[in-house]
């Protein structure tokens, strides 16, 4: 986890997909769509792993393409900032 425990998300459906394992050997995958607040981020473009919350005054941690970084990703910390949307099944 490059910004400590939270959830993550990404606007990048192939960063996703990296994540994303098959259950049972099938030719399937799920990806879920997710509605999240993150409120005032503070953006980041190396790993910060010892996270445990945005700085004080901060609400989430934006992960920019940089030293650490491909793709972008964003995490919140709290449960209440973040709600699946849609949910996706593709063939892989």
């Amino acid at each position: 986890m490059r910004f400590g425990r939270g959830l993550y998300t990404t606007s990048v459906s192939s960063k996703a997909d990296d994540y994303n394992v098959s259950q049972n050997n099938t030719e399937y995958k799920a990806m879920l769509v997710a509605k999240v607040v993150l409120g005032r981020s503070y953006t980041l473009y190396k790993n910060a792993k010892s996270l445990t919350d945005p700085p004080p005054g901060y609400q989430s941690i934006a992960g920019e393409v940089g030293e650490d970084l491909t793709y972008d990703e964003q995490v919140v910390y709290h449960d209440e900032a973040i709600r699946p949307a849609y949910l996706i099944i593709y063939e892989v």
